[in-house]
């Protein structure tokens, strides 16, 4: 795919637009070279368990509120409707998925909740998603009618709904809060090119040992 202004053509096709928006976040991958340099793909996963006695929830979670930890690599976790208790937690970087996610997310869970190791694990599954050095998101306007948002660092089933609303407002001629967003610090990742990702994975490796002392 190419982009030029507000046009995007492909192999055999073109289309034209009065506005064009990158909003890949996660997936951007090196589609546009400005954002992708401020927005790292990394991956979250999420596991349930089978249901729990409503004794067993409430000796877990006493009320029935969603927690996330303030560790580096964050758990979150909650109890479901059908009481599961569902918990996310561990991280790869770039597109790698663990070949069993159900055992990746365990031992997090463990760590939190040792009283579950006698409970089997229904289902896991887990996203691609867009970090940015500050977790801030990333506005910007790359050009005439040219536009990109991403990087929502774990927060985008509100953010990138609320970002929505932002553009669409800018789009009906009130652009004071897309001007506020895009105002936010979004430094470059350090490194280029082949060693950007070689230097992310390290640093978030140091980072991740940090959380165990």
């Amino acid at each position: 795919v190419r982009l030029r202004e507000a046009a995007a053509s492909g192999a055999e096709t073109g289309v034209r637009a009065t506005v064009v928006l990158y909003a890949c976040n996660g997936y951007l991958s090196g589609l546009e070279p400005r954002t992708s340099a401020r927005v790292m793909p990394i991956n979250s996963f999420v596991v349930t368990t089978e249901p729990l006695s409503e004794e067993r929830c409430r000796s877990l979670i006493r009320d029935d509120v969603a927690v996330a930890d303030s560790r580096f690599v964050v758990n979150y976790y909650r109890l479901s409707a059908d009481r599961r208790m569902l918990f996310g937690g561990g991280e790869t970087y770039g597109y790698r998925f663990p070949r069993d996610i159900r055992a990746f997310v365990r031992r997090p869970m463990l760590e939190v909740f040792p009283q579950l190791a006698d409970v089997a694990l229904d289902y896991g599954w887990g996203g691609t998603l867009g970090i940015t050095m500050k977790r801030l998101p990333d506005y910007a306007e790359l050009g005439p009618n040219l536009y990109s948002l991403s990087g929502y660092s774990g927060s985008g089933v509100a953010m990138a709904t609320k970002s929505g609303q932002i553009f669409a407002d800018m789009l009906d001629g009130d652009d004071r809060d897309f001007r506020v967003m895009q105002g936010l610090p979004t430094p470059v990742f350090p490194g280029a090119g082949r060693w950007r990702q070689p230097l992310l994975i390290a640093a978030m490796s140091w980072y991740a040992l940090r959380d165990r002392f």
